[in-house]
């Protein structure tokens, strides 16, 4: 489940590469268990950036999406903190510079269609 995954985050980024300037991801993978981690940093060609970390695991979704435009301010966050206990949809979360929301759970490679879509209408 871990290695397809991973392998399905690669097709992601290799089918929109073309959005994206420069990409620094990292994977482990410790061989005793059965969780992976995911972490990086992806800069798209409208300088927009993604700073990412998931947790990969058959029982629990743990994630951190943070997206941010060419000057360093939030566009949005989605995230499992365990904070925001009012929301609904608790972990699952979304921040946007003026509020804190309910999100379905999510994965990178939702996040990533979620955001060279929204490049791609900007073009």
């Amino acid at each position: 489940m871990i290695i397809e995954y991973i392998a399905k985050v690669e097709d992601k980024i290799n089918q929109i590469r073309w959005l994206i300037k420069n990409e620094s991801i990292e994977v482990e993978l410790p061989e005793e268990t059965k969780i992976g981690y995911l972490k990086g940093d992806i800069v798209f060609i409208d300088d927009s950036r993604l700073f990412f970390a998931e947790i990969i695991s058959s029982s629990k979704k743990t994630y951190r999406f943070h997206y941010m435009d060419k000057n360093n301010h939030l566009i949005q966050r989605w995230d499992t903190a365990p904070h925001h206990k009012e929301i609904k949809t608790h972990p699952f979360h979304t921040h946007t510079p003026k509020t804190v929301f309910e999100s379905k759970p999510l994965n990178l490679l939702q996040v990533l269609d979620i955001i060279s879509d929204s490049i791609r209408k900007s073009l």
